[in-house]
């Protein structure tokens, strides 16, 4: 009997393997043997899906970051854990702004930092921009120098002294500190 864990764990499986490209409810349906309506028992649709792939990618946040800066770089983690993280994250993020409570956490350490409520809300909403983009961008980088498009080095003039993490952050401190200057 097909149940929704099955559906939820063949999807991550594909997306781990192939990525959000490969990921169709006919190709879930096909790996897991069944005709596609079948998954929509389960499932209202695909978007349902994806924010439940989204949860499940963020899902190894405990919440106890206590810092934004450490929140932002262990939610990059956890999107660089699993192929097209970001992606999948910024699509259940367009659908349902508050359902991330990793990118929700963000306005919430933003408040109690001292910002108020609007300050706070736009603050988070720029961090999540910015954590998804930096994010996105590192894993086509990866997937091109995968399929060989990409030279080792890079392209476009990126400073291969820093780590990515490194820029990353760096990036996030920049935002911070905006946002306190304001």
């Amino acid at each position: 009997m097909l149940s929704r864990a099955q559906i939820v764990d063949t999807a991550f499986g594909i997306l781990s393997s192939y990525g959000l490209a490969d990921l169709s409810m006919r190709r879930l349906a096909r790996d897991l043997g069944v005709q596609p309506g079948a998954l929509y028992w389960h499932v209202k649709n695909k978007q349902e899906l994806l924010g439940v792939l989204a949860s499940r990618i963020l899902d190894p946040l405990d919440g106890s970051e206590a810092d934004v800066r450490r929140s932002a770089a262990d939610i990059r983690t956890a999107l660089l854990a699993v192929r097209d993280g970001a992606d999948v994250v910024a699509l259940a993020q367009a659908l349902d702004p508050n359902s991330l409570v990793p990118l929700r956490r963000l306005g919430t350490l933003l408040a109690e930092g001292g910002l108020d409520g609007r300050a706070a809300a736009w603050g988070a909403r720029t961090l999540a921009h910015y954590i998804l983009g930096s994010v996105a961008e590192e894993q086509t980088h990866a997937e091109l120098f995968k399929a060989g498009l990409l030279d080792p080095a890079g392209s476009g003039g990126s400073d291969t002294a820093h780590s990515p993490e490194d820029a990353f952050l760096f990036g996030i401190d920049t935002i911070l500190r905006g946002l306190h200057a304001a």
